[in-house]
Parts: structure tokens; C-alpha cells; sequence
């Protein structure tokens, strides 16, 4: 795992957006920093659902996991465009926006390993549990179960 492959956790939270920052502060004129904006997005069930009472709910929710699924999207586009208006290179930023199928905290650690990430960078968000008072729950997840990378919590 190198150093310089930089996984950014991102969910266009707060913190998160603190996070968009900070690597943009740190490594900017770093030339051989590749930076990977990672997300994820809860699954959109499909459309072809049988016709019962509870039909017209189940797809008004599913259009709002359509528009969250999108304006998700278009918020990693924009975080990119930060980065590169702080001085990143096009080519030093890659997104990658999955469905999730675990717990977030696991997302994120298979992709840090399935990439040979050496670097996480994510945000504190939340309060699940006391490890979470201190980093946040996705964030106590990453810290707790990833090993052979560094981590840096945004606050």
C-alpha cells in the first residue's frame, strides 16, 4: 500500500466536505498524489413491483432514493472540482460511487484494500456507541477493523 494513494471518504456532509479540504490544503502540490473520491449509495430497488396498497408509497420512495442517488453524484462531481480548483491535477482524481451492500465502515475497507489505498481520509459524523463520541460511527468502523493503512479523521 502506498502512502500517496489517498482513499476520501465522502458523503457531502459537513465533515466531509472539511475532509475535501484538508486534502486540498495538504496535498495539493504533491505530484505523485493520486486522490480517489469514494461514496456510496443505498440500493434503488427496481420499478417492476406487483400493483398492492402499499405501491404508491414504495415507489415515492423509491423516486426519493433515485433523486438522493443523483444529487450524490453530482456532489462528488462538485468535490472534485474543488480539488482541482486548489491546484489537483484532472488525472490525480478518480470517483467511485458503488451501491452499498455491507455496513459503510465496510465499504471502505474493502476498497482500501482492493486498491491498495495507504491513506483514508474520511470526516467524523455521528454518535453510535462510545468509540463513536470519539470519532463517529462509520468513522469508529474504519479505525477499528482496518489495519496496514493510515488513517485521518477530519473533524
Amino acid at each position: 500500500m502506498l502512502w500517496n494513494q489517498i482513499l476520501l471518504a465522502y458523503d457531502n456532509s459537513q465533515q466531509a466536505l472539511k475532509a475535501v479540504e484538508y486534502v486540498g490544503q495538504m496535498f495539493n502540490r504533491v505530484d505523485n498524489v493520486k486522490v480517489t473520491l469514494f461514496s456510496v449509495y443505498e440500493k434503488v430497488p427496481g420499478p417492476d413491483m406487483e400493483d398492492t396498497h402499499f405501491t404508491s408509497q414504495v415507489r415515492t420512495r423509491i423516486s426519493v432514493l433515485e433523486r438522493e442517488k443523483e444529487k450524490g453524484r453530482a456532489n462528488m462531481e462538485e468535490a472534485k472540482k474543488h480539488l482541482i480548483r486548489m491546484g489537483f491535477r484532472e488525472d490525480q482524481i478518480t470517483l467511485k460511487y458503488i451501491e452499498k451492500k455491507k455496513s459503510v465502515a465496510k465499504e471502505i475497507i474493502d476498497e482500501v484494500h482492493a486498491g491498495g489505498y495507504g491513506t483514508v481520509i474520511l470526516g467524523r459524523r455521528g454518535m453510535s456507541n462510545l468509540s463513536g463520541m470519539l470519532f463517529g460511527s462509520v468513522s469508529s468502523g474504519v479505525v477499528g477493523n482496518l489495519t496496514g493503512a493510515t488513517i485521518c479523521i477530519v473533524e
